[in-house]
């Protein structure tokens, strides 16, 4: 359901989480071999979060990445939407793009009440409420 650039948001934004603060800034080698990210996409990843302003950078030698406490209020339904450019959940799971209350698909109404639900506790999940567990996260995301 969800893109590969999604879900290695998530998980970086997970790990500098856990991980850094503005005193200890993250470089981008040190969050790919850790979470298992390619660099080359993990860095693209990074300038594009930045630019959404979903995390915070510094260059020079000190430089790195690193979550604000704002930031780390931001919801991981947020983060999905800030990379795919809108709401998956509210998306066709047969990705008919005419599919609405008014015009539903065959399987609209079978689905519509859990896809909902989903996205509803996934609206609730803020960074800074992310498991701890990253060995379990870095494992089952790839």
């Amino acid at each position: 359901m969800l893109s590969h650039s999604s879900k290695y948001a998530i998980k970086a934004l997970h790990f500098i989480s856990k991980n850094g603060s503005s005193n200890k800034k993250l470089r981008s080698v040190e969050i790919s071999q850790s979470t298992n990210i390619p660099k080359p996409f993990l860095s693209k990843l990074l300038k594009q979060l930045a630019l959404l302003e979903i995390i915070s950078s510094s260059k020079g030698p000190n430089g790195g990445f690193f979550l604000t406490e704002e930031q780390l209020q931001r919801t991981v339904l947020d983060i999905i939407v800030a990379i795919e450019g809108k709401d998956r959940f509210h998306q066709c799971v047969l990705n008919i793009d005419a599919c609405n209350a008014e015009m539903p698909c065959p399987i609209h109404e079978l689905v519509f009440k859990e896809k909902d639900a989903l996205r509803n506790a996934i609206k609730k999940i803020k960074l800074l409420d992310l498991s701890d567990n990253l060995n379990y996260f870095t494992t089952t995301t790839n």
